[in-house]
C-alpha cells in the first residue's frame, strides 16, 4: 500500500505527541531518537535498537491521542473521532 500525504501527516502528528511525552516525562532512554522527527520512510527503514526506540515514541504518541480522546479503537485500527461522535459522547 503506497504512502500518501495523509499517512505522513498522521505519522508526524503521532511522532510530535510522542516526542513531547519523552521530553515532558524525561524519558532519557528515548531522548536521542526523539530529538529529531524522522520521515515516515525513515521510520519504516529503521532497524535494531533504533527501530525499537522509534516504536516506543510512536506508542507514546498514540497513548497521548487516546488520553486526549482523539481516537477510538475499532478492531485493529484506530480512527479519529468525528465531530458528530464527539458531540454524542
Amino acid at each position: 500500500m503506497p504512502i500518501d500525504d495523509t499517512d505522513r501527516a498522521l505519522f508526524n502528528h503521532v511522532w510530535a505527541l510522542g516526542a513531547k511525552a519523552v521530553k515532558e516525562n524525561r524519558i532519557s532512554a528515548l531522548n536521542d531518537v526523539a530529538i529529531e522527527t524522522p520521515t515516515l520512510e525513515q521510520y519504516q527503514d529503521a532497524f535494531g535498537q533504533r527501530m525499537t526506540d522509534m516504536i516506543k515514541v510512536v506508542q507514546l504518541g498514540i497513548s497521548q491521542l487516546r488520553g486526549n480522546g482523539q481516537i477510538v479503537e475499532v478492531g485493529v485500527t484506530s480512527l479519529p473521532l468525528s465531530p458528530r461522535r464527539t458531540a454524542s459522547l
